[in-house]
Order: C-alpha cells, then sequence, then structure tokens
C-alpha cells in the first residue's frame, strides 16, 4: 500500500489545516481565561457581561457570514474568498491585541463585534476555498482532519498550555503571545495563493512541511 497516496491530502487542504490549527490553537489560549479577565480586570464586569459578549459576537458573525458567503459563492474563481479569508484573518488578530486595551464593557463588546465579523468572513471563504480543494474519494478524511486536526486537537492544545500561561504569566502576556501565533497563522495564508482556482499539486502526508 502506497500510505502517502492513502493518507495524504493536496497543498492546498495542508495548507489550510495548518492554518486552521495554529488560528483555533492561538484562539484556546486565552478562551480558558476570558471569563476569568473579564471579572477581574474590567471595570464592573460580571459573569453576565461574558454571556452578553458571547451573545454579541455569535449575533455578528450570524448577521454577516451567511450574506458573505452568498456573495463571495456568486463571484468567478477563488481570489475573493482569498481576500475576504485574509481580511477575517487581520481582523481576528486585531481582536486578540484589542483585548489588552479592554478596560470597560462597551470595549469588550465593541472587540466582539470585530470578532464576529472577523471570523464570518474567515469562515465564510475557507469553508467555499477548503471545499473546492478536497480530493474525490477522500472527502470523508480530508473533513475529520479538519474536524480533529483543525478544531479538537488544536483546542486541547491551545486551552492546556493558555491555562497555564494565563496562571503562571498573566492576562496580558497570553493575549500577546497569542495574538502573535495567530499572526504567524495568518502569514501561512499567502503560502495558499499559488493553489487558488483549481490548481492541485502533488499529495503529502497531512502534517509533513514541504
Amino acid at each position: 500500500m502506497d500510505l502517502k497516496k492513502y493518507f495524504g491530502v493536496n497543498k492546498a487542504i495542508q495548507i489550510l489545516l495548518h492554518f486552521l490549527f495554529i488560528a483555533n490553537a492561538s484562539a484556546s489560549l486565552w478562551a480558558p481565561i476570558i471569563g476569568v479577565f473579564i471579572v477581574q480586570s474590567i471595570a464592573g464586569g460580571t459573569l453576565a457581561t461574558a454571556g452578553f459578549a458571547i451573545a454579541i459576537y455569535s449575533v455578528a458573525k450570524s448577521i454577516v457570514q451567511i450574506p458573505l458567503a452568498r456573495v463571495i459563492d456568486r463571484q468567478k474563481g477563488e481570489k475573493d474568498d482569498f481576500y475576504v479569508m485574509m481580511a477575517g484573518a487581520v481582523l481576528g488578530t486585531v481582536f486578540i491585541f484589542g483585548l489588552l486595551f479592554v478596560e470597560q464593557s462597551w470595549q469588550l463588546y465593541l472587540l466582539e463585534v470585530i470578532s464576529g465579523a472577523a471570523d464570518a468572513c474567515l469562515m465564510a471563504a475557507y469553508y467555499g476555498i477548503f471545499s473546492r480543494h478536497v480530493d474525490k474519494g477522500s472527502e470523508g478524511y480530508e473533513w475529520s482532519l479538519y474536524s480533529v486536526w483543525g478544531l479538537t486537537i488544536s483546542t486541547a492544545v491551545g486551552g492546556a498550555i493558555g491555562g497555564v500561561m494565563a496562571d503562571a504569566y498573566g492576562f496580558a502576556n497570553t493575549f500577546v503571545v497569542s495574538g502573535i501565533v495567530y499572526a504567524v497563522g495568518t502569514a501561512l495564508l499567502f503560502f495558499l495563493y499559488p493553489y487558488l482556482d483549481g490548481v492541485r499539486k502533488k499529495r503529502l502526508p497531512p502534517f509533513s512541511v514541504q
């Protein structure tokens, strides 16, 4: 059995998987401690503040993502998807570093609107590009890599490290590290550009660095 062929994915999928792992691990660095941060560091912050922040993020993401996905689906080619995805990733980086400056609840809520719009842009485009580049006959396998590697394992790694980091070094340092990691993931997306619009390369092991 040719293991590379059996387990391999094309280069575009590999880049997308690595980006998602880095981005989700970055977010998971601060996710376990955000409620504590809100209560301890924001003037008048309570658990209700944390709940409203999540609600505002969810509403903003929902309002933006579905119409945006429809718009970019109607455009020819993948360049528009790429630019929208990059915009979402850049805004996501801004959100994380913005947490360093939050002192009032309204500032947090504004950042949550930005975060919701960022994730809406990112995922509306990401899903489209990922779907078009999935290898025929490997749909279940590659979407499972998306789920397990990109979401589950990354959350476990980021969550474990983030909790320890915040406990040892504080909120600010955790946000800085998270922002830097997210920025590195965003930069990785530039390597995706040559593979857009249906360009396929040889299949590679999903976690190789070729």
